[in-house]
């Protein structure tokens, strides 16, 4: 049984010894050749084409182009937009400060902890 086997990659051996390698060589660098022919040949023709479409160039861009919204349609990259981290930190810093609410009234903020301690105390004379 082993001599079917044996025999088997004997031929093998011999197919792979008497493969012409320098033509199968060949053959790939003449496909690498055909394809750099092929992308320099399209891009000669996407300049053509280009050039003929807009011969004074590319037009120009848009002034809504550099605006973050343009009508209802917000165009921020949603990971670099830092206007709700902004706000929020606004909001807390406004929490955590003193400052008037309405000068002329009388009305002030204070800041959440201290409200909330007068408010302890004042429950607590109740």
């Amino acid at each position: 049984m082993s001599a079917p086997a044996d025999s088997h990659a004997v031929e093998v051996t011999v197919a792979q010894q008497k493969m012409n390698w320098s033509w199968i060589i060949g053959v790939g660098v003449a496909s690498v050749l055909i394809f750099g022919v092929a992308t320099l040949w399209s891009t000669h023709i996407l300049n053509v084409t280009r050039s003929e479409m807009q011969p004074a160039g590319p037009p120009p861009l848009p002034r809504q182009a550099s605006q973050y919204e343009v009508g209802i349609v917000n165009l921020r990259v949603f990971a670099l937009d830092q206007r709700a981290a902004q706000k929020r930190l606004r909001q807390l810093e406004r929490l955590d400060s003193y400052g008037w609410v309405d000068r002329e009234a009388g009305v002030a903020h204070i800041p959440v902890s201290e409200a909330m301690k007068m408010m302890v105390e004042e429950q607590g004379k109740k």
